[in-house]
């Protein structure tokens, strides 16, 4: 059996709960290793197994209960808190973030329901992760290269798509990111592009900025100036009956959209059936702090888990067509760079 032992930080707040998130932080095994499944499929699997496909391999590290053919996972994980775990249940207005900040808009459901997190995460030593590999040491490279994916790219708790619960390693990482990367059968399924930045509350500003100004449309007369104004102008008028297409949705679903003028709510759904499902946003947002101490604000692509091509949302239960224009403008933005482990 090969183990290995990692010792991981939070970066930016994380507001990671457990039975009652309201008022208790857990930093749990079942969440690590539900991320590491979901790199696992987002990559495609291991190049190693290949042809084996990438449902098989996962049966194959993390065990399976299908039917007869069920099988037990060969990978084990564990957490060790380094230090009590501090659990103070916060507002988004309790940090000071007001509506308009940058922080305030990706915290936005925290406006109304307390979260428990670590809100000042230097002040936490963080958590070592244990993994123990009980199958074929040809395939232990290839663990060690999930292990340094999910610490290098992952984040753990609400909001971790949009900034919060981000990590890095405390000293090196198994191997290189490049390295780990490579072992994969699709890492050109993540395209990863970034923003020069100071530290990790710059990061996190400049991270807030940029979606903001590709997602907003703002109140009258204060509408948006940001590069996606005409998506959202778009939106905003579709949800009036005024258009044919919409674009937001491709960001992620449900959306709650709210004309106060009018007193008209819409809610863009990805089912016909009101809270029949959620489509995770396929784009990342990530403050990185890269192995010789600089920092990078990080916006990741996911590929193989963007809106379907001619798939429809549905606007107040009536089917909407669904464009992933803006979605690839996001992409070719220009004031992002390659990213550069």
């Amino acid at each position: 059996m090969k183990q290995l032992v990692c010792r991981l930080e939070f970066i930016t707040r994380a507001f990671c709960g457990g039975a009652d998130p309201e008022t208790r932080v857990e930093i749990r095994a079942p969440s690590i290793r539900g991320q590491l499944r979901w790199w696992f499929r987002v990559l495609g699997g291991f190049t190693s197994l290949h042809p084996i496909s990438c449902r098989e391999q996962e049966a194959f590290v993390f065990g399976s209960v299908a039917g007869k053919d069920g099988q037990a996972s060969q990978l084990q994980v564990r957490v060790r808190p380094m230090a009590q775990i501090p659990s103070t249940p916060v507002r988004a207005e309790n940090l000071g973030f007001g509506m308009n900040s940058p922080e305030g808009y990706l915290l936005f459901p925290m406006r109304q329901k307390p979260r428990a997190g670590i809100t000042q995460p230097a002040s936490w030593p963080g958590f070592e992760l244990h993994l123990a590999w009980r199958g074929p040491d040809e395939n232990w490279e290839d663990i060690q290269a999930l292990a340094t994916v999910f610490g290098h790219l992952g984040a753990l708790g609400f909001r971790s798509r949009r900034c919060m619960g981000a990590l890095a390693f405390q000293g090196e990482a198994p191997v290189p990111l490049q390295a780990a990367l490579a072992r994969f059968q699709r890492p050109q399924d993540i395209i990863i592009k970034q923003l020069p930045t100071q530290d990790s509350t710059d990061a996190t500003q400049k991270l807030a900025n940029w979606l903001k100004g590709w997602r907003a449309y703002g109140r009258s007369p204060n509408l948006s100036t940001g590069p996606g104004f005409r998506y959202a102008k778009t939106d905003h008028d579709t949800g009036l009956g005024q258009g044919s297409v919409a674009y937001r949705p491709a960001l992620g679903l449900p959306v709650i959209q709210r004309y106060s003028s009018l007193r008209q709510t819409n809610t863009w759904e990805e089912n016909q059936k009101k809270g029949a499902g959620r489509f995770a946003s396929p784009v990342l947002l990530r403050p990185y702090r890269r192995p010789d101490g600089r920092w990078l604000a990080l916006v990741i692509f996911v590929e193989s888990r963007k809106w379907p091509q001619n798939k429809q949302a549905f606007l107040n239960g009536q089917a909407v067509p669904v464009s992933l224009d803006l979605y690839n403008a996001m992409k070719a933005d220009s004031h992002l760079q390659p990213f550069t482990a």
